[in-house]
């Protein structure tokens, strides 16, 4: 169930938020409007590998809007990459311009790009000059340095037509630590008349009411880290009593069950599959009253069968949190 008098997006985490995951959360539990895929990257300008372009292929996708993300600095690479997805049916994409992690930032890519608005500019001049094939959006922080950064980069983008922007009031240097700033996006909302999508430390019902009065004129909100903590947190948004509904442990035990079917037959059965499960575990475990406990039940299996025990035990014998 979605909300039609607001907007929930599903935030994209590398290595995460697969196809699998995004589909079966939108399933089991709904409340989204929209997922974002994990940035695509390193394509080249010659031609896109199918291996980038398994997790957005339309199949592995049904049942959501899903909006494939892109990372670069490169706009012959973003014009290749766009075209590939337009012949696959996307007709939007998003441009990463807030991952904060070194090894992307260093490389003046993601947040990294946000002290070179004249770089940002340089790209998006040949791209809408090149008839870019898709409608375009970004997600970016308030800076990498500093806060101020966003005054110059919001200046660049409303000279284009961008579709919207998902703003992360934090630095780039920042990566998760301290809080959201809300002065940040204040700032930034106050500078632009492009739509503004508020993400970052949206963990509970009551901490997004409160963003939805001092923002009133936000009315998209994108959902992260709060997601993996608690799948049904975009349901609860979105509509209160559909969440109470919902048979939460069922819900969940059927949202996990596809992420380990997908991923052992991808695999053949390896035991990868008990490190991708436990990649959602280290999130999920806040779902419960007594997380350390349960992930650790999580953490010490070594073999699929073994995690399966554990998962049952965990669904078992640990409350949940309500929201």
């Amino acid at each position: 169930m979605v909300n039609s008098q607001f907007q929930l997006y599903l935030a994209p985490f590398q290595g995460i938020t697969d196809a699998v995951y995004r589909t079966s959360l939108a399933r089991w539990f709904g409340g989204v409007n929209a997922v974002f895929t994990p940035y695509i990257s390193g394509t080249g300008v010659e031609k896109v590998s199918k291996n980038k372009l398994v997790d957005v292929m339309p199949l592995a996708n049904q049942g959501v809007r899903t909006i494939p993300q892109m990372l670069s600095k490169d706009a012959g690479e973003m014009l290749l990459l766009g075209k590939a997805l337009a012949d696959l049916g996307y007709t939007e994409a998003n441009w990463n311009l807030g991952c904060p992690f070194p090894r992307v930032a260093n490389k003046k890519r993601g947040s990294g790009l946000l002290p070179f608005p004249e770089m940002v500019r340089a790209i998006l001049e040949t791209l809408f000059n090149s008839d870019f094939p898709l409608q375009l959006s970004v997600k970016m922080r308030t800076g990498y340095f500093d806060h101020s950064e966003v005054f110059e980069m919001l200046e660049t983008l409303q000279q284009f037509p961008i579709t919207e922007i998902t703003m992360h009031p934090r630095t780039g240097k920042q990566l998760y630590s301290g809080d959201a700033s809300e002065s940040a996006f204040a700032d930034a909302e106050a500078l632009t008349q492009l739509p503004l999508v508020w993400n970052g430390d949206i963990f509970t019902v009551s901490k997004w009411h409160h963003l939805s009065l001092k923002f009133p004129r936000v009315d998209r909100w994108m959902i992260g880290r709060g997601a993996l903590m608690n799948p049904a947190l975009p349901l609860a948004i979105a509509d209160y009593d559909a969440y109470c509904q919902i048979d939460n442990i069922k819900a969940l035990a059927a949202f996990l069950n596809d992420i380990y079917q997908v991923t052992y037959a991808r695999n053949e059965g390896r035991s990868v599959v008990v490190s991708r499960m436990k990649a959602v575990w280290v999130y999920l475990c806040h779902s419960f009253s007594d997380p350390v406990n349960a992930f650790r039940l999580i953490r010490k299996t070594r073999t699929p069968d073994d995690y399966l025990d554990a998962e049952r035990r965990v669904l078992n014998e640990f409350e949940l949190v309500r929201l």
